[in-house]
């Protein structure tokens, strides 16, 4: 049988979306237990995603609300509809340069500057290549 009309419906009218961070001894197991949610729950309702980040952020999930129970401090139910999964990546972020050579017009030449404030360290700088060699010196310093 297909789908009637009246069964397709905006998502963000049916659920809320929220977003925890756990505290260090918290483990995945632990959010599926209905008294973890116990001072939340009130709040939830079946079908509201949250996102769930490790207090270190060695992982990541989202459980959806199966179930809350009616009145104050019951908890809910939920199940992980995502992870938990591990977030690792030995990848380095740069470190943003610190100076920069650029042309300073047939006055100053080829100039070495320092991007936070702008000042110039050396201008009148003959090649591109003395310059970057001028600048080099600096990083290491």
């Amino acid at each position: 049988m297909p789908l009637n009309v009246n069964g397709l419906h905006q998502a963000e009218g049916k659920r809320n979306v929220y977003r925890i961070n756990l505290a260090a001894d918290v483990a995945p197991d632990d959010l599926l237990s209905p008294d973890f949610w116990v001072h939340v729950s009130a709040q939830l309702r079946p079908d509201d995603q949250i996102e769930v980040v490790a207090y270190d952020r060695a992982w990541f999930g989202v459980v959806m609300v199966l179930e809350t129970a009616k009145g104050n401090k019951t908890g809910a139910r939920v199940a992980f509809i995502g992870g938990p999964v591990a977030l690792t990546n030995t990848a380095k972020v740069a470190i943003p340069e610190e100076y920069e050579v650029r042309w300073g017009g047939p006055n100053g030449q080829w100039q070495v500057v320092r991007l936070k404030d702008k000042t110039v360290f050396k201008s009148g700088i003959t090649t591109k290549e003395e310059a970057i060699l001028v600048a080099d010196g600096l990083k290491a310093a």
